[in-house]
């Protein structure tokens, strides 16, 4: 009954950080887009006041 336990969280565990740094990383980046809110210009308009 222990070595059920142990195997059911260590498979958890792995499943876990596999989520967390495999699976969300690699499938995050592709939908992930840079658009700014006035249309991919500069966030201050035409001209880079370095505002931001």
């Amino acid at each position: 009954m222990q070595t059920l336990l142990v195997i059911i969280t260590f498979l958890l565990a792995v499943g876990f950080l596999l989520k967390k740094f495999v699976w969300t990383p690699v499938f995050e980046s592709r939908n992930k887009t840079m658009v700014t809110l006035d249309g991919n210009r500069t966030k201050c308009g035409n001209r880079d006041c370095g505002c931001h």
